[in-house]
């Protein structure tokens, strides 16, 4: 059973994987691994963020995110919390979905969560 995990891990890290760690944002810091694990986190645009009473309101158009492709029909609308916010690193909006458009991670440029 150790062999197996042993060459499992030199599989993944042969296939470019790195054991705890997300991919990289565009700022150069890591997005969590919690938060996705290769195209799940993208910037966005300040135009698609609003804030709200108690938090954040996403709107992504079909296309503005990686996990958001041109072949959805809507836009993608999140409402999401200021406890959920995350400070970005990069003073940029960052967001991070799944397949389906649901949240895994949210980062706000300080000051503004």
């Amino acid at each position: 059973m150790r062999l197996i995990a042993s060459f499992a891990m030199v599989l993944f890290l042969a296939a470019g994987g790195r054991p705890g760690h997300g991919h990289e944002a565009p700022g150069g810091w890591e997005y969590p691994f919690y938060c996705c694990f290769d195209s799940d986190c993208a910037p966005i645009e300040a135009e698609t963020v609003r804030e709200g009473h108690g938090g954040f309101t996403v709107t992504i158009a079909p296309g503005q995110h990686p996990m958001w492709s041109r072949e959805r029909r809507a836009p993608l609308v999140l409402e999401i919390p200021y406890d959920k916010a995350k400070p970005s690193p990069d003073g940029r909006w960052h967001l991070c979905i799944d397949d389906a458009g649901d949240l895994l991670c949210f980062f706000a440029p300080p000051g503004d969560s």
